[in-house]
């Protein structure tokens, strides 16, 4: 530990370019790994691919960023309900790729989003045993509309989640289901902030 500390300063001091230790330093924290993804990379490309959709009407899939942040401090449930989230987008992406065309840019930006929610994936915490045990309670379990989504629990809010997306799964045919989800891709980055989105490393 104390050589980790001793490596650190020498960065912060002298600015010394040493690669053959995987540290980064960020403000004055010795990290061991640099950040799994960029975000804004998603957030920018999200914007190309979405910036034509408009917005659509009707209960979001998504929960409201307020409900949300009680879910980012669990990172078991965090990673187990963006597993899902990512699976949904990247099916309607997958899904609506022909509909639009890039012939003036050099990029295809709907691919290439794809491919990054194959990237997401790989950031997320390996809780596959946690994972199972909170997929099958959203599938038995009855949300109640006596709750207010304000006083749920974090556990409450995953399940409500989770059975938000099931729906939405469901009538992926929908083209107002489609639209939706294309929407709400441009805040689809602000979901991603929080303990669960990091690569575990200690495996």
């Amino acid at each position: 530990m104390a050589g980790v500390w001793r490596y650190c300063f020498l960065i912060l001091i002298f600015g010394i370019p040493m690669h053959t230790y995987a540290a980064v330093v960020q403000g004055a924290n010795c990290v061991k790994e640099e950040p799994c993804f960029d975000l804004n990379v998603l957030a920018n490309m999200a914007e190309r691919v979405s910036k034509d959709v408009t917005a659509a009407d009707g209960e979001k899939i998504l929960l409201k960023h307020r409900s949300f942040d009680k879910i980012g401090k669990r990172k078991n449930l965090h990673s187990c309900v963006l597993e899902k989230i990512i699976n949904l987008f990247e099916d309607v992406l997958d899904r609506t790729k022909g509909n639009y065309v890039h012939n003036k840019e050099e990029i295809n930006h709907h691919l290439e989003l794809i491919h990054i929610m194959e990237q997401l994936k790989k950031c997320l915490y390996k809780t596959k045993d946690e994972c199972k045990k909170l997929f099958k309670k959203s599938d038995i379990t009855t949300t109640s509309s006596l709750i207010p989504e304000k006083n749920m629990s974090p556990n409450q809010l995953a399940v409500l989640q989770l059975q938000k997306l099931k729906s939405a799964s469901k009538k992926l045919d929908d083209v107002h289901i489609q639209e939706m989800v294309m929407d709400e891709l441009k805040s689809l980055h602000l979901y991603m902030k929080g303990k669960g989105f990091q690569k575990k490393t200690n495996d």
